[in-house]
């Protein structure tokens, strides 16, 4: 299934939805959508009808809760069922991290639909880099495999610091 992305407003939120699949192709998208600030307040990921993540989407929404984080009026939530936080974040130990609401809120007016742009592929390749520099420091059974895609991405880059969170 092909993926869809749609952002709709609420007076204080901001809701993307994710329709079908999420990876390393549209987690830039998505970021680039919800760039948080003090001006958001909520920001919403609805994944209600979200069928898979890969680990570069699920990098970039810990990377998105980091950044909400540097906001003290802006928080950061998932909507998911229970079902959804079992097959798309319990395997990576995520379904401890975020904060999960089971339906996603209203949003005034109409979803609009985003387009997902390609970028260049040394600009994915860091992107990707960083996100799962973010996993790796996450903890979890995966982190060290999340560290070596990490540390191999920089040396291909030629990022001599390596990944930055």
């Amino acid at each position: 299934m092909p993926c869809e992305f749609l952002i709709g407003r609420g007076s204080d939120r901001l809701v993307v939805r994710l329709v079908g699949r999420g990876t390393m192709q549209e987690s830039p998208a998505f970021r680039a959508a919800v760039e948080p600030g003090p001006h958001i307040g909520v920001v919403v990921f609805d994944a209600t009808r979200c069928e898979y993540l890969d680990s570069t989407f699920l990098g970039c929404l810990v990377g998105v809760k980091k950044a909400c984080e540097q906001f003290p009026e802006c928080r950061f939530v998932i909507a998911a069922t229970a079902a959804t936080r079992v097959k798309l974040f319990s395997s990576s130990s995520l379904d401890r991290y975020f904060e999960f609401v089971d339906e996603c809120p209203e949003v005034d007016g109409q979803f609009v639909a985003i387009d997902v742009q390609k970028l260049e592929p040394e600009d994915l390749g860091r992107h990707v880099m960083r996100c799962h520099e973010r996993l790796a420091t996450m903890g979890g059974r995966d982190s060290a495999a999340f560290k070596a895609i990490a540390d191999q991405l920089a040396k291909e880059l030629g990022d001599g610091d390596g990944p930055t969170v």
